[in-house]
């Protein structure tokens, strides 16, 4: 298919977007726009058809102001970006992208993308709500970054981690598990490890409902469980307690200090006791009667019980 084929869908995309969102296709858009970044190596060779691309694509984002909505604004300046570095290797195909250059308040790329681009896609209610373009636009920005930006810093100590704007913060995780690998959590030398140690995971969700289904994704947030709560629970009021009998003295200190707190550990120790009662009384139950009617089903057929 001709790439011009692939832009003039792109944007009828946008439009789509824009105007009839119910009727915006996140997958169809998606696979457009990576038929148009897969043919961007190929037109590497082909100047005269670079040239002549450069060009409609240039006529195509004219028709439309690109602060239209974010997702076009965003589209365009990471595709035209990926156009300039990947195609115009001789300066002769670079017009589509000196228009978007010129738009910008920042115009260096890899400090435009951090400072404006990701801020867009992490914005609370942004790209109306679609993780899934959400996802996809950062992944993309990442992997600008990682090809044409600065270096990864492998070593990043945990200060200048969380020196970086949150948005920021999750561009380097992102940037990290591309380029180190997704067991990060297991290395007890890694940024991640240290993070997940300080609960720093736990805080860095409340950012907003993007970062937190982002860390969920990537297994930085462990999943909470009843179960979970009630060992953590338990072990929260052993502790407790445990420290309360270490010493008589102190015995006394806090039952003077802190009745309202261990009536409290007093009540969740009784709830502990009935449960540990009650769940071993009802699975004995459920043995009984499962036994009941496996006896009955082995008993052999036209036998009449009591002859």
């Amino acid at each position: 298919m001709d790439v011009r084929t692939y832009i003039q869908d792109l944007f009828n995309y946008l439009d789509r977007y824009e105007n009839a969102t119910a009727r915006f296709e996140t997958e169809a858009f998606l696979q457009t726009y990576n038929g148009i970044i897969a043919v961007l190596n190929p037109l590497r060779q082909q100047r005269q058809e670079a040239v002549a691309v450069d060009e409609y694509l240039l006529e195509r984002i004219m028709q439309s102001p690109l602060t239209s909505s974010d997702l076009r604004q965003l589209t365009v300046q990471i595709l035209i970006t990926f156009f300039e570095s990947e195609v115009d290797t001789d300066g002769q195909s670079n017009r589509a992208y000196a228009y978007c250059r010129g738009l910008r308040a920042v115009k260096q790329d890899s400090p435009y993308f951090e400072r404006h681009l990701v801020p867009l896609v992490c914005d609370e209610g942004g790209l109306s709500n679609n993780f899934r373009l959400k996802q996809f636009l950062l992944s993309e920005i990442v992997r600008y970054l990682l090809k044409f930006g600065r270096p990864l810093q492998a070593g990043l100590r945990p200060e200048d981690f969380l020196a970086l704007p949150t948005t920021l913060q999750l561009v380097e995780l992102l940037r990290r598990r591309t380029e180190l690998g997704s067991n990060l959590l297991k290395d007890r030398t890694a940024l991640e490890f240290h993070l997940q140690r300080v609960d720093y995971f736990a805080k860095l969700k409340l950012k907003g409902r993007f970062h937190e289904r982002l860390l969920t994704e990537w297994g930085y947030l462990q999943a909470t469980t009843f179960w979970t709560r009630l060992k953590a629970a338990v072990r929260s009021v052993a502790s407790g307690m445990g420290r309360a009998f270490a010493s008589s003295g102190y015995f006394r200190l806090v039952i003077n200090q802190r009745r309202p707190a261990y009536l409290f550990y007093s009540l969740m120790i009784v709830i502990f006791i009935l449960i540990a009662i009650y769940v071993p009384m009802k699975w004995s139950s459920y043995g009984e009667q499962k036994l009941e009617g496996f006896q009955q089903r082995s008993q052999p057929a036209g036998t009449v019980s009591g002859r």
